[in-house]
């Protein structure tokens, strides 16, 4: 008797080695799902519950999508028969699925192919309980289109916007800002992954509170950012909330009125200055970003 807990699928694979699911230029056309319909010891016939579970499984895939296709292989262990025994029980066992499929209202033009193996798979192996279990069955390939690969866009500065509509393309920038960076932002760095202030961000933040102490109309914001390699997501949207917390605080510690902070927000890893290719770049991400605003 067969394991009713026999998986009835094995891993998806990115391609089909076989010649007809690749397209001109060697580029895959389908993924493949492999689906295993278990039999009985020298049975052909469907009858056990979990036959009919893995089989009406791949039925319900079909009957939702009509863009996936099929193909059937029938498996027979060694000791089951002689060679051409093995063949017919193979290939029957292959016809049932096929005829159960057809019978559940798939068309049959979705068949690519139905083939009965034999014992060849199982001709050159160790007699164990696995193999009988590996051998009596047979495989449903479901062949699903993939997407049409995206299209290449020139970007120099890799920074999302397409050097056609880039103003700025060989500068790193925002998408609303039209592929240009902003300029206007002063930079308060911080080191990666840490959200305390060192001797960079203070000579920066000391600038700030002189700009302030000199001109009582000038307001700010602070927004704090994160990098991607700086963690998840949870991760960075704290760490940019903290960044934004410590510069706003040393403000108001230096005498700045609070009324003149009119927004402090972290904004985790939504906003990048570079592309991150190199650690420099990386590091300068580490950041938070104080705006200056006339009244």
């Amino acid at each position: 008797m067969i394991d009713h807990h026999f998986p009835f699928k094995i891993n998806c694979l990115s391609a089909c080695n076989n010649s007809n699911y690749f397209l001109n230029d060697s580029l895959p056309k389908y993924s493949v799902d492999t689906v295993v319909i278990p039999f009985e010891y020298k049975q052909s016939a469907l009858f056990q519950p979990f036959t009919f579970k893995a089989i009406d499984s791949v039925i319900g895939i079909l009957l939702e999508r009509d863009d996936v296709l099929l193909s059937i292989n029938g498996y027979a262990h060694v000791d089951e028969a002689g060679d051409s025994i093995c063949y017919y029980l193979s290939l029957n066992r292959a016809l049932v699925i096929k005829d159960y499929v057809l019978g559940r209202g798939v068309d049959s033009m979705r068949i690519t192919s139905l083939k009965g193996w034999g014992n060849v798979r199982s001709r050159n192996r160790k007699t164990n309980a696995d193999i009988l279990r590996y051998n009596c069955r047979a495989e449903i390939m479901l062949s699903y289109p993939l997407p049409p690969p995206p299209l290449a866009v020139n970007d120099r500065d890799e920074d999302g916007v397409a050097d056609e509509v880039d103003e700025c393309p060989d500068e790193y920038g925002e998408i609303l800002k039209y592929g240009c960076p902003d300029k206007s932002a002063i930079i308060v760095p911080f080191e990666p992954e840490q959200f305390s202030l060192f001797s960079v961000s203070y000579a920066v933040l000391d600038s700030v509170k002189a700009i302030l102490l000199r001109d009582p109309t000038v307001s700010i914001t602070i927004a704090g950012y994160a990098y991607k390699t700086e963690g998840v997501d949870a991760v960075c949207k704290k760490l940019a909330s903290e960044r934004a917390d410590i510069v706003r605080r040393y403000l108001l510690s230096r005498g700045i009125d609070a009324e003149r902070i009119l927004f402090s927000k972290g904004l985790g890893k939504s906003k990048s200055i570079n592309a991150g290719r190199n650690p420099l770049e990386i590091i300068r991400n580490a950041r938070a970003e104080i705006s200056l605003i006339r009244r």
